[in-house]
């Protein structure tokens, strides 16, 4: 049965609310603490502590043992091909169905018999991205676990819709218009805007949308609706660690039109009702991740459930890999990239030091190292090259150049040194400025590179290159 879009978009509205997370922190006492993320980070990628290691970038590393070994470039090893690691179509659009689906509740209040099928049109925010902003006076941890959140969201997303981050705290002159906003505060329940919240005063965190109506020149529906602004709050004394972390992107995630899900039917997602069991120090679980990509990637703006399998077209749950690995004194160093429906993702994990780089002190100068790039372009072609990276102790400033780029045909394997063709001029070079045991990038080429020291001693370096032309991931050692 379809029903008036106005009513469909207020049942949305109503569904919209709060959740809360359960699970314990696992962050290892003995690895130094990643450093805080500023607004001016959150354009980088992700990076996690996992226990003792640290990854950076998209959660999308295959096994170790998942990919056959196609090369020897220098002391990288290489792999590649393809791994059923991904969320099949079937599956995917039963969690949009159910995401799209008026609750019980709803129905009940309008009077709607319990069997009624409602086709509720995909809800999503308009169609250019929201720019994040936090409430001025925002604690800088807290801040921190909100450019986080956005970073992770950001890593499911395509690149051409990614969510703006304000390097200004939202104050009267630049939210006063609000369209293309979300703002986030964080309060005590009992200092939200009255009427949000539960009685209880137990709820951790809630979004507030703001909605407009889209003519769609369909008599039988003449308008849809769209997500245009709006609000977060969250109780941040009734959680913390990898649960807060979780409030804020489920709160953000709602704001971006997604909906609660049954718990007892799809478990490993973040926008439950009441609140995941399970849960993951990359924030976001595979389900919301390719929901995330299938709404702003795939569905047209208002597509109804009956033809989600239309608009999806040939979804795919299997991923073409490239991964190169490097051994250091303690342990290894990978990197890589993946490909899986139009979007490459890039990552590179390795063993955490013991600690920060400016307080190596067997460390002094300039120091380098060097190892070898890794990714893929949009359209699966490999790309390899050599990495190196120098940073002067004295300033903690540095460079990351990726020299000799060549690549090989669309979905073949990766050959030998020199067996590819050059990959556009075969150089990039990037200015990069050390925080912690990380850094980012300060300038140079299009781009975006986020990175880490690795090993106990910084005996080894890794990180991720983004660009729309090719997601790769690096690793050297000193």
């Amino acid at each position: 049965m379809k029903l008036p879009l106005a009513y469909l978009g207020l049942g949305v509205a109503l569904t919209l609310g709060a959740c809360i997370h359960r699970s314990d922190d696992a962050r290892s006492p003995e690895v130094p603490a990643l450093p805080l993320q500023t607004p001016l980070q959150a354009g980088q990628a992700p990076i996690v502590a996992l226990g003792n290691t640290i990854h950076v970038g998209a959660d999308v590393a295959p096994q170790a043992d998942a990919l056959p070994q196609a090369a020897l470039h220098g002391d990288a090893r290489v792999f590649h091909g393809s791994v059923q690691d991904g969320v099949g179509a079937a599956e995917l659009i039963a969690y949009l169905e159910a995401d799209s689906t008026l609750p019980q509740s709803g129905e009940e209040e309008y009077g709607m018999p319990p069997d009624t099928i409602i086709e509720a049109p995909l809800l999503r925010f308009r169609a250019d991205p929201p720019t994040v902003y936090v409430a001025d006076g925002t604690p800088p941890a807290l801040v921190d676990e909100t450019v986080r959140a956005v970073q992770a969201i950001n890593a499911a997303l395509p690149q051409d819709w990614q969510l703006g981050f304000s390097h200004d705290p939202a104050t009267a002159d630049n939210i006063g218009s609000p369209e293309g906003k979300i703002l986030v505060r964080f309060a005590l329940q009992i200092e939200w805007p009255r009427g949000i919240g539960s009685p209880t005063g137990k709820d951790v965190g809630v979004a507030l949308p703001t909605y407009r109506a889209v003519p769609t020149g369909d008599p039988e529906a003449p308008v849809r609706f769209e997500i245009v602004a709006g609000r977060v709050f969250v109780d941040h004394t009734q959680t913390k660690g990898l649960e807060r972390l979780g409030v804020i992107a489920h709160e953000l995630i709602h704001l971006l039109g997604r909906n609660h899900v049954d718990a007892a039917r799809f478990p490993e997602t973040i926008m439950v009702d009441g609140g995941s069991e399970e849960l993951t120090e990359h924030i976001l679980h595979l389900l919301d991740r390719e929901a995330l990509l299938t709404v702003y990637g795939r569905l047209e703006p208002g597509t109804v459930p009956g033809d989600f399998a239309t608009e999806l077209g040939g979804w795919a749950d299997t991923s073409l890999h490239v991964r190169g690995a490097i051994d250091i004194e303690d342990g290894e160093i990978s990197f890589g990239a993946a490909l899986r429906n139009g979007l490459s993702q890039p990552w590179a994990t390795g063993p955490s030091p013991d600690t920060a780089l400016e307080d190596n002190n067997a460390l002094s100068g300039s120091v380098s190292w060097s190892g070898r790039l890794l990714g893929l372009t949009p359209g699966a072609e490999t790309v390899g090259g050599a990495a190196a990276l120098s940073v002067d102790l004295a300033t903690l400033a540095g460079t990351a150049d990726f020299t000799a780029l060549e690549q090989w045909a669309a979905d073949a394997a990766p050959g030998a040194l020199g067996t590819g063709t050059m990959w556009h001029d075969g150089d990039l070079s990037y200015g990069i400025e050390v925080r912690g045991n990380t850094f980012v990038q300060t300038g140079g080429d299009a781009g975006t590179v986020t990175g880490a020291f690795f090993g106990p001693a910084h005996e080894g370096m890794g990180g991720v290159l983004e660009r729309d032309d090719l997601s790769a991931g690096f690793g050297g050692k000193r």
